[in-house]
């Protein structure tokens, strides 16, 4: 299966459809350390919605092949959900082709890890609560968001005691 475009170039970068067998892990992406229990929470993450976030690319030296320089979790969470067989391996996946000099590529995978800010416990809860709230049970919400269950039922108990509890309720930390 081939590359295909599916959006015009805007800046030096064309939105387009790769087949994951052809993608893999660039030199030039900047995140470096890695956490096996991270990956596997955003392999179920990404198997039960799907990719949320493009992955971001250049064309490899390599025929046919794509090099990933940002995105390097999401790339390892969807080979964790080939390799378990719940997608094919030329599943297409949405990817942003980036072209330009290496430089400028390890520019754009440092300003996409840099510029990312992680949700506050507090917001994770209360957004956890709000499934929970809507008919979801803690069991499917862990497993959607591949957490435990435990992780999830803390959440619930902290929302419970509110202030006092080490969040800071009433707003967004």
């Amino acid at each position: 299966m081939c590359a295909r475009v599916i959006a015009g170039c805007t800046s030096g970068v064309t939105t387009m459809l790769i087949p994951f067998s052809r993608l893999y892990l660039s030199d030039a992406n900047v995140r470096k350390t890695r956490s096996e229990e991270d990956d596997i929470q955003l392999s179920a993450d990404i198997e039960a919605r799907g990719l949320l976030q493009n992955l971001l690319v250049t064309k490899s030296k390599k025929r046919g092949k794509f090099a990933v320089i940002a995105g390097g979790r999401r790339l390892r969470a969807i080979e964790m959900i080939v390799t378990r067989g719940a997608w094919a391996p030329d599943t297409e996946i949405e990817c942003k082709l980036l072209e330009g000099s290496e430089e400028e590529a390890g520019e754009a995978s440092l300003a996409e890890n840099f510029q990312r800010v992680g949700m506050s416990p507090a917001e994770e809860c209360r957004a956890f609560q709000h499934f929970i709230k809507e008919g979801s049970d803690v069991a499917a919400v862990a497993k959607r968001f591949g957490l435990t269950q435990r992780f999830v039922e803390g959440c619930q108990h902290r929302d419970k005691n509110g202030p006092g509890t080490g969040l800071k309720w009433g707003q967004l930390v």
